[in-house]
């Protein structure tokens, strides 16, 4: 039983946690007001500061904190004796700065998830989705740590055009998702994409910081050499002059004096690929010898035969070539041959891919380097939160 006040000093009650927190209430610690939306904490509970100092004052307000105790007791969604999760919270932190569920579950995240949830069984959608919540998590802490040492090598200067830059931000926010009106934009930036408008300002000025630094930092360690690009070229230089393919037919016969026969046939003006599927042939008779489409310069084993093969040009043929007791004819019915690209073509693009490679391996290197040093909860911790809230969210209406 809970003891009643005495001698004005304070009570606490039992078994709440020690603040009530509601969507555009006051809190009376601070007076703030708790936003809506994402960055609504779901903590109910009681103030522990000295609510009851009169004892008269303090059995009547005992008596209303014992009835607004049993309202929130027939709450299931938050007082239930199972787990619950905060869907629209946060999950977790990086360096302070907290970490919402709605900034995780873009639109086009939540768009995927609702289509697997539809789509797929259930341990299926778990395993894809705790992916996707991972590699997500991964960014987001990853970006969230650069930002930190990103905004201490701001100037004053860039704090200020940044400032500046932000303003004109919101102003095409507003346009974009209220036509000029504040209201209107944040509650269609809330529906459309889960995030009210300071959020999403914040998102785009940690893109901008992250940006800049990123480029003052790591860019000026990347060197591309003509060397490099020489190397890049001769290691790929299939990729740059693919081989030409050959569409060819055979024939193959055990005699020369069958091979006579064929060669006449040829002579005569029969098609090679008719002359292929009479009963003289060896090799793929019921489809005229075709052996179809081939690339590269080794088509056949034997050499002989191969190297007239590389020789004829399309609608050649060549035959018989003798090779032990067989006898060989070979046509080329069609010639493709990819355009090459020269060095000199493809060298810009090539220095981009090199360009790239670097950033990457020195942004992977310092991306380490921050993970060691920082303050973030456990993306692994963060993934299973979410993909509870996501389980339920999505792949419920699947089973």
């Amino acid at each position: 039983m809970t003891p009643a006040p005495v001698d004005g000093q304070p009570i606490t009650l039992p078994g709440l946690p020690a603040r009530l927190t509601l969507p555009g209430m006051k809190d009376p610690l601070n007076n703030t007001t708790h936003a809506h939306g994402s960055e609504y904490r779901r903590t109910y509970g009681l103030s522990q500061t000295k609510l009851f100092t009169h004892p008269m004052k303090g059995s009547i307000l005992f008596g209303l904190a014992c009835l607004l105790m049993a309202v929130l007791m027939g709450m299931p969604t938050t007082l239930s004796a199972g787990p619950s999760y905060n869907v629209d919270g946060m999950i977790g932190q990086v360096n302070g700065r907290a970490i919402y569920t709605n900034a995780v579950l873009d639109e086009q995240l939540r768009e995927t998830l609702a289509r697997w949830g539809r789509e797929l069984p259930l341990d299926t959608f778990r395993k894809r989705a705790a992916e996707r919540i991972a590699v997500k998590l991964n960014s987001m802490v990853t970006d969230a740590l650069v930002y930190g040492e990103a905004k201490r090598d701001l100037s004053d200067q860039e704090r200020q055009g940044l400032t500046v830059a932000q303003s004109r931000q919101r102003e095409q926010l507003l346009r974009e998702y209220g036509q000029g009106s504040p209201a209107l934009a944040e509650a269609n930036m809330i529906e459309q994409t889960g995030l009210n408008m300071n959020q999403t300002l914040e998102q785009w000025r940690q893109a901008a910081v992250v940006s800049r630094y990123m480029g003052q930092k790591l860019r000026p360690k990347i060197n591309v050499t003509r060397k490099d690009v020489k190397r890049y070229y001769a290691d790929h230089y299939d990729e740059f002059n693919p081989p030409g393919s050959r569409t060819v037919r055979v024939i193959q016969t055990a005699s020369q004096d069958d091979a006579q026969q064929i060669r006449t046939l040829l002579d005569q003006g029969t098609p090679f690929a008719e002359a292929a599927q009479g009963d003289l042939n060896l090799f793929r008779q019921d489809t005229g010898g075709l052996m179809g489409a081939l690339a590269g310069e080794q088509i056949f084993a034997d050499p002989q035969v191969n190297e007239a093969t590389l020789a004829l040009e399309a609608g050649q043929c060549v035959g018989p070539i003798t090779v032990g007791d067989k006898s060989w004819f070979v046509c080329v019915e069609k010639l493709e041959q990819p355009d090459s690209q020269p060095l000199m073509d493809v060298q810009v693009q090539i220095h981009a891919t090199l360009y790239e490679q670097q950033l990457r391996e020195h942004s992977e290197r310092y991306r380490e380097k921050l993970f060691d040093d920082g303050s973030y909860n456990s993306i692994e911790q963060m993934t299973v939160s979410l993909l509870e809230i996501v389980t339920d969210r999505y792949a419920k209406t699947s089973q």
